[in-house]
């Protein structure tokens, strides 16, 4: 095969160079590459179906974050799939040895996944890393891998990469992205530490900064400098809460992502854009850990801030197309790193939905070589009775939103109820008179301008306070100019106001209305949010909430970052006002002194600093 070239990652940089005919030493129809939470269901999958698997692992063990890395329960997810089987073998069996609080033994689950792993023939070969990855045009044909015995050779049909920050992909030369707009921030990370406690075995984490996952020398630093944090390290451990080992990967929450044949983003699912061809449906909220929320997405902050919906479960369909790299043939991602934007990666990286992903990908990549046909045309029907014969593939998981959850602590265990969005006036009206208003906000922006005259109605009750105020919200969030008098008297009075929406995380009415007067681009408030960035003695008595907003930098820090970036979009709508806001900011934040940060979730004493991303807004 004259056309082969290899791809490679040099000094941070994809290469590639002509190698001619190359005598591949191993072919088989897949290979996975990390076998981790998606991978080792990926090689399971398409073993089942009949396919020769290789499976290369860089750690010593399969099962990933849900193995190696401790986090042995499951937030959320759609049940289903094979990954369930698994687990009821291991339930099975721990019933006579030591309980697990919250989950399953890991230590179980390896012994399982490799039992099953040699069962069907696969093979493993740990501690091994791919190098390069064979390309014929935009074909992949194989990948150039070596382990402690030395460099290796082997020809795939599907190449699966499952390394969770699609290394491999990356390495073939496929475009990929990663984090968010303003910074390129993704996630936070955690380290995770294994414990005993009570004769029960469990973990225990925070978070612990943030990190580019992809950036070798980063990772590194930060096992070392997360290891030692007081969270983990203790001056002395008893019998009571008993240190078993520090886990050997972080809990990375996100890296990169390919861009896909079909992408899966939060403005699509805000606009009700559903593939009809899922493999898979994913099912959590917008489960953002980071704490600066205002430098994240329009549409992530009119989901969180504006409806304050950070609790309300949703299922994302995933089609197929948001596993293949676009225009690659021969290969798939699996896992965290497949077709999403970094809003919805806080939603679709879930334990139970990356297993499922990855049993899709295998499934998938065998019918593929099984009818000798490329990725993008394996036939639905046949996919879709291989995947709902497992349970993978649930059609009672059309999606839905799950208001259900919206008020308790429930879990993954919990019974998904199908639940729909409120189109009667009335019952919209009524909502926006309560303290839970989330629901009737995004439902009267789904409406549009059909409710307007009602929500204007609404926003001049004023012996209603609560319809009055959120019905000024969902004007605002529908760029209408009337809710511009309420908002600004929410601003003003520092409006402490904080509604029931969402099971925790609400935002409170004074920074929801910072946020929409930016939104809605109004010059009139400007001196007030000024004010604000000057005033940081004023937010010294702050209403504490133990997670999101632990003291009063934390709760200063809110509405610095919410006036600044209001301050930017006003200023961008209304240019002749730049120069002389632009200096007063500058003013504020530009002396040598100034420090602004938040904790870390699951910390007090854990901090991240945003005086870098500040600057960079303002460059």
């Amino acid at each position: 095969m004259r056309c082969l070239k290899l791809w490679q990652r040099i000094e941070k940089r994809v290469e590639n160079s002509e190698v001619g005919e190359v005598e591949f030493e191993d072919s088989y129809d897949v290979i996975v590459v990390g076998l981790g939470t998606a991978g080792a269901m990926a090689a399971l999958a398409a073993a089942r179906q009949g396919c020769s698997v290789l499976g290369i692992e860089s750690l010593h063990c399969m099962g990933g974050m849900h193995t190696a890395g401790a986090i042995q329960n499951y937030y959320f997810g759609c049940k289903g799939g094979l990954f369930e089987q698994v687990d009821q073998q291991i339930r099975e069996q721990e019933r006579d040895g030591y309980p697990v609080w919250g989950g399953s033994s890991a230590e179980l689950k390896k012994y399982h996944l490799e039992q099953l792993a040699r069962e069907q023939g696969i093979e493993l070969r740990y501690e091994s890393s791919v190098i390069g990855v064979y390309r014929c045009g935009k074909q992949v044909k194989g990948v150039r891998w070596v382990s402690p015995e030395g460099v290796h050779t082997a020809a795939s049909r599907v190449l699966i990469d499952a390394t969770g920050n699609a290394d491999i992909c990356a390495m073939a030369g496929c475009v990929t992205r990663q984090g968010r707009a303003i910074d390129g921030k993704g996630q936070p990370y955690s380290n995770v530490m294994e414990i005993a406690s009570a004769n029960r075995v469990g973990k225990f984490y925070t978070d612990s900064g943030y990190l580019d996952p992809t950036d070798a020398t980063a990772v590194t630093q930060a096992i070392l400098d997360s290891s030692t944090v007081p969270p983990q390290l203790r001056e002395y451990y008893d019998g009571h809460d008993r240190m078993l080992r520090l886990t050997p990967i972080l809990g990375v929450r996100e890296g990169r992502f390919i861009v896909g044949e079909e992408n899966v983003t939060l403005e699509a699912f805000q606009n009700e854009q559903f593939t009809a061809q899922p493999l898979f449906y994913a099912y959590s909220n917008l489960d953002n850990h980071s704490k600066d929320v205002a430098f994240e997405s329009t549409q992530f902050q009119d989901w969180i801030v504006a409806a304050s919906l950070w609790g309300l479960n949703f299922s994302v369909p995933i089609p197929l197309g948001a596993l293949i790299p676009q225009g690659f043939e021969g290969l798939l991602a699996a896992g965290r790193c497949l077709a999403l934007d970094h809003d919805m990666a806080a939603c679709v990286r879930m334990n139970r939905d990356m297993q499922k992903c990855g049993e899709a990908a295998g499934t998938a990549a065998a019918l593929a070589v099984r009818y000798d046909t490329a990725l993008t045309a394996v036939p639905y029907a046949r996919l879709c009775a291989a995947l709902g014969a497992t349970g993978c593939l649930d059609a009672e998981g059309l999606r839905f939103v799950d208001t259900s959850l919206l008020g308790n602590g429930a879990n993954g265990n919990a019974a998904y109820r199908t639940a729909t969005w409120l189109e009667e006036i009335p019952a919209i009206r009524e909502a926006l008179a309560g303290d839970k208003p989330g629901i009737a906000i995004w439902s009267a922006r789904r409406l549009g301008t059909a409710i307007t005259p009602h929500l204007r109605d609404w926003a001049a009750q004023n012996n209603e306070p609560l319809l009055r105020k959120n019905s000024a919200i969902a004007l605002g969030l529908q760029y209408d100019a009337a809710a511009m008098p309420i908002l600004r008297e929410m601003v003003r009075s520092r409006d402490a106001y904080v509604p029931r929406s969402s099971r925790k995380y609400n935002q409170s009415h004074g920074i929801t209305a910072i946020y929409l007067l930016g939104k809605l681009g109004d010059r009139e408030i400007v001196p007030d949010l000024l004010t604000i960035l000057e005033d940081r003695a004023g937010f010294c008595d702050s209403p504490l909430d133990g997670e999101f907003i632990v003291d009063d930098e934390d709760f200063f820090a809110q509405y610095f970052t919410f006036s600044l970036m209001a301050l930017v979009r006003i200023t961008q709508a209304h240019p002749a006002l730049s120069g002389a806001v632009r200096k007063q900011i500058n003013r504020i934040v530009g002396s040598g002194d100034f420090a602004l940060s938040v904790t870390l979730k699951g910390s007090r004493e854990l901090r991240h600093p945003l005086r870098e991303t500040i600057l960079n807004v303002l460059q």
